[in-house]
């Protein structure tokens, strides 16, 4: 079991977590969701142990051992991918090297020597390690992992510095993998990972009975494997139990009550005030005048609820082009001896948004290159439709990783001329503000370079978008805005994506690369998906209050004419009246402020029902504060008339 108590974390001088609570149980599966920059993976860092809080706890049982993912490869480049692989069990192979060399020196000592016999036991010791661990089938066991993740078996003999940055993040999760550690901590580990790679992931998960942890993006692969959601706002944790889709709908229910509690505490703040104002100088309201300052001053306030943050934008109207924006013809490409694919005819019409899938190694990413005119085909042509623009996205971008340029001037180095001034209200729009566009490219984490990049796309009015994974880190709200903005898009799009969901939302057509030849599949996503039938897992009305004394019109009755003996029977009543009225609005404030501190309390904060039960009850109190307020400014103006009142 995983106990986070009371953690406090600050990089850089910045606060991130302030005060997170959190407990995993052995076996659980929890995603962690949230914004860009509220600290999930600094969350998954501290518990790693790569981290260390400023203050607060983090516990696991003794011996138990956590490993971690990031979002960023870092790896041996010389190796060979099998020798790789295999250095995810040094202890396995540190005992085979000592059981080789104990069975020599046993050869050299006498059998009945006390020797012996310690060595024996050493042998035995290693032995029972190396079985325990399967030691003798660890190159199978790397085997199946990484074809599980797409590689080949050609691919084990070659040098880790071979493969691109996606493929590296697919190296350093394959070795998570085959360590088996007794925590797992994955940063958005499917961001490189296609259908068939995604899945066979979510499988291993399912069955590999460890305690795991991952920050996804992804509504789907948090549906199928989520057994909780960790939701972090301001620095805090809330935890909900369930999958994705029920997160979204109790996180809503949740935020809504907050928000009618905090605008409630809001209004009868300022309602406060305007009293003690009002009547700050008038002896008769003294009591009740001091009650309220002294209240005030007692009041948990309670914060805005949080709002998560998404980038805003859309792409500029789409310039009319010829309606075949690309015509392929015979295209085929190859590297050295390996053919990727070959033989493609497609013809892509004006107005098509249009999804590119298949395994990793099909040519995805070639094809887009190709489509792009970054690349020229090995064969055939790829004919461009006149008046045809294209952006391209490329999924990684080396430019952005080394550069010293800053954002602001990246961004307007991009502008058509006369533009540049629209820079910072551009990356404004894609959470970047005031010191953030002096960062140098190279600072920058993988959303933000992804959020850079797209708002660099806008300065180019194109009518053809290719897009390579576009969507990889960032959060869900932004990709909410990255699906409404291409289905609001008029110009032609191509896509490759491995976000299921995204991918529904946005394509009408797909294209297959499949052993190196295409197949169309018109309709959604989730329709290509049936056909490929191995790819798919199993399946307050308010009312204002009566005032004592009041007429229909709610002006002040009139006192009652009467002798000064009448009248001053009359004074003392509405005196005493007054004063057990007093009495009684201040045990109802009281009763009050316990109830907001019980809505302020995070014990409170996860559960729904909880809250809502809280706040019927603090309307109820509400309701009644204000019928006896209204009665005793009632009262207290017959009493400054000097009069009398005749009705309850």
């Amino acid at each position: 079991m995983i106990s986070v108590e009371k953690l406090h974390l600050s990089l850089g001088g910045r606060p991130i977590l302030r005060g997170v609570d959190l407990t995993v149980g052995d076996g659980e599966r929890l995603a962690v969701v949230g914004p860009n920059g509220c600290g999930k993976s600094t969350l998954l860092k501290a518990i790693a142990g790569i981290e260390r809080p400023d203050t607060g706890e983090i516990r696991m049982p003794k011996g138990s051992t956590a490993g971690y993912l990031p979002q960023e490869a870092g790896i041996a480049a010389g190796r060979p991918l099998r020798e790789e692989l295999l250095g995810a069990f040094v202890e396995v192979q540190s005992a085979l090297r000592e059981m080789a060399g104990l069975a020599e020196e046993m050869g050299r000592t006498d059998p009945d020597s006390p020797a012996h016999a310690r060595v024996m036991r050493r042998y035995a010791e290693c032995a029972h390690m190396v079985e325990h661990e399967d030691g003798y089938a660890l190159e199978s066991k790397a085997s199946r992992v990484a074809a599980g993740l797409g590689f080949s078996p050609e691919d084990l003999d070659r040098p880790c510095s071979e493969f691109s940055g996606g493929w590296r993040m697919r190296i350093l999760l394959a070795k998570l993998l085959l360590r088996r550690p007794d925590v797992i901590l994955l940063d958005e580990p499917t961001n490189h990972l296609d259908l068939e790679s995604t899945l066979w992931l979510e499988d291993w998960i399912l069955r590999c009975g460890r305690t795991v942890v991952f920050v996804s993006h992804e509504s789907a692969t948090m549906d199928r494997l989520a057994e909780r959601i960790v939701c972090l706002e301001g620095g805090r944790a809330e935890v909900y139990a369930g999958n994705y889709a029920r997160f979204l709908a109790e996180s809503a229910q949740r935020r809504e009550a907050r928000w009618a509690a905090y605008e409630r505490q809001r209004r009868e703040i300022e309602a406060m005030e305007a009293f003690i104002s009002r009547f700050r100088a008038n002896a008769a309201r003294a009591a009740l005048v001091q009650s309220r300052i002294r209240r005030l001053g007692k009041i948990a306030r309670l914060e805005p609820p949080f709002h998560p943050t998404a980038i805003h934008f859309s792409f500029p109207p789409a310039p009319e082009s010829h309606y075949c924006v690309l015509a392929l013809r015979n295209l085929g490409h190859s590297y050295g001896e390996n053919r990727v694919f070959g033989g493609i005819d497609l013809e892509i019409t004006r107005g098509e948004k249009i999804g590119l899938v298949g395994v990793n190694g099909a040519g995805k990413s070639t094809l887009l290159r190709i489509l792009a005119g970054k690349e020229a085909p090995a064969e055939g042509e790829c004919a461009v439709g006149k008046k045809v623009t294209s952006a391209y996205f490329e999924q990684y971008d080396a430019d952005t990783v080394s550069s010293d340029e800053t954002l602001l001037d990246a961004i307007a180095a991009a502008a058509p001329a006369g533009e540049a001034h629209r820079a910072r209200d551009l990356l404004g729009a894609f959470l970047f503000s005031g010191d953030d566009v002096m960062k140098p490219l190279r600072a920058l984490s993988g959303g933000e370079r992804t959020r850079f990049r797209l708002a660099r796309m806008l300065f180019s009015p194109a009518n053809l978008l290719l897009l390579d994974e576009p969507t990889n880190h960032l959060d869900i709200t932004s990709r909410a805005t990255v699906e409404k903005a291409l289905a609001a898009y008029t110009g032609t799009v191509v896509i490759v994506s491995h976000d299921r969901a995204f991918m529904d939302r946005v394509t009408r057509k797909i294209i297959e690369l499949d052993g190196g030849t295409l197949r169309v599949y018109p309709g959604s996503y989730g329709e290509y998906l049936e056909h490929a039938k191995g790819l798919l897992p199993p399946g307050e009305g308010e009312g204002r209050g009566a005032r004592a004394a009041a007429n229909g019109d709610g002006r002040a009755a009139p006192a009652p004419r009467g002798g000064a003996k009448t009248r001053g029977r009359r004074a003392r009543s509405l005196a005493k009246r007054i004063a057990a009225l007093e009495e009684r609005i201040i045990r109802k404030e009281k009763c009050m402020a316990a109830l907001d501190a019980e809505l302020a309390a995070p014990e409170n904060a996860a559960s729904y029902r909880k809250l809502e039960s809280l706040a019927r009850e603090r309307d109820a109190l509400a309701r009644e504060y204000r019928r006896m307020i209204d009665e005793w400014e009632a009262l207290g103006l017959e009493m400054e008339r000097g009069g009398a009142i005749t009705r309850d």
